[in-house]
């Protein structure tokens, strides 16, 4: 069988009213996210454990992390359900925290959490039958090193100046040319299909000037997430300061980065779908679930405009087709 793969998945539900008043309690600064869109719940959920269940049931545990609240629906007594309170992995100091940022960078805390794991967020499906080889080869992370720029049309945008931040930290610690130079066939790998030109292309940069993110799920070494904090603790301590997402954040790319800096990870396709809610790709959906070439597909949450309630009843009846069986993680 191998060694064990966990996952770690945090979920809030923003309209429980003991959490609202203890967020009420904080001023966000200038530069912090606070929206609404960003802890609202779309009853989604439920689906996402039934993808688990019936797409990877080789996974040992699912670390559910959570504010204090559950969904009604959801059977703590599960014996692969470990559900974590924040206070039982973040450090006192760093509470309460309204960041998902604060989560990602303490998850190495979370106890008995496997060394190989996987993170999700709530808004990303696992929607085929997935290997274990899916996410870890030789025991290294499957990933794409895949250089990209990184752009910003709107200064509200928080991830482009986090971006920034995390290069600040991987260019003083990384020599990219000798990075690439060690590992060549690792960041110019067929896998890679049109990224190759991408890395031809951004090739003659002396720094690493970005790279390619998805919106899925990442695969994880808790022993990285350890040698980051040793050496860019700093950084990391900053950000868990900060009770709201903010644009002097770093995130849990900060991992993934010094993972493919290192070249300890396995080249591979990351076959993801991303759609945005409320725009005419969201309308794809049922296509994608039925595509076998896509493994895995964000439901982004845009603060946008659109109606909530329909685009809820849409998701969940399209979700609802495609997963109608029960886990056993409900009740």
């Amino acid at each position: 069988m191998g060694y064990p793969i966990d996952i770690v998945i945090p979920w809030v539900d923003g309209s429980d009213p003991a959490w609202r008043a203890e967020r009420a309690k904080y001023d966000p600064s200038a530069t912090s996210d606070n929206s609404e869109e960003r802890f609202r719940d779309w009853d989604t959920f439920r689906y996402w454990f039934r993808c688990i269940e019936k797409n990877a049931p080789w996974v040992r545990t699912i670390h559910f992390v959570t504010w204090g609240h559950l969904p009604g629906w959801l059977d703590p007594s599960h014996p692969k359900l470990h559900i974590v309170n924040h206070r039982d992995f973040i450090p006192e100091e760093y509470l309460p925290a309204f960041s998902s940022h604060v989560i990602e960078l303490n998850m190495h805390r979370i106890p008995d959490l496997a060394e190989h794991f996987l993170y999700f967020n709530d808004d990303v499906f696992l929607v085929q039958k997935a290997k274990r080889s899916d996410f870890f080869r030789n025991g290294l992370p499957v990933d794409s090193a895949i250089l990209g720029v990184i752009k910003n049309a709107d200064t509200d945008n928080f991830l482009p100046y986090i971006e920034l931040n995390m290069l600040g930290i991987l260019n003083h610690r990384f020599d990219k040319r000798e990075v690439v130079r060690k590992a060549p066939l690792k960041w110019f790998h067929p896998a890679y299909g049109k990224g190759l030109l991408l890395n031809l292309y951004l090739s003659a940069w002396g720094i690493f000037p970005g790279f390619r993110n998805l919106h899925t799920a990442y695969a994880y070494r808790k022993s990285v997430l350890r040698e980051v904090w040793e050496e860019a603790g700093e950084a990391l301590d900053a950000t868990c300061r900060h009770r709201f997402r903010s644009k002097e954040d770093v995130n849990q790319y900060i991992f993934r980065y010094w993972q493919l800096a290192k070249g300890e990870f396995a080249p591979g396709r990351l076959r993801s779908a991303y759609l945005t809610i409320g725009r005419p790709e969201e309308k794809r959906l049922a296509a994608v679930l039925n595509d076998p070439k896509k493994l895995l597909v964000c439901l982004n949450d845009d603060p946008i405009g659109f109606d909530f309630e329909e685009e809820q009843k849409y998701l969940c009846g399209i979700l609802g087709e495609h997963f109608p069986e029960k886990s056993a993680f409900e009740r």
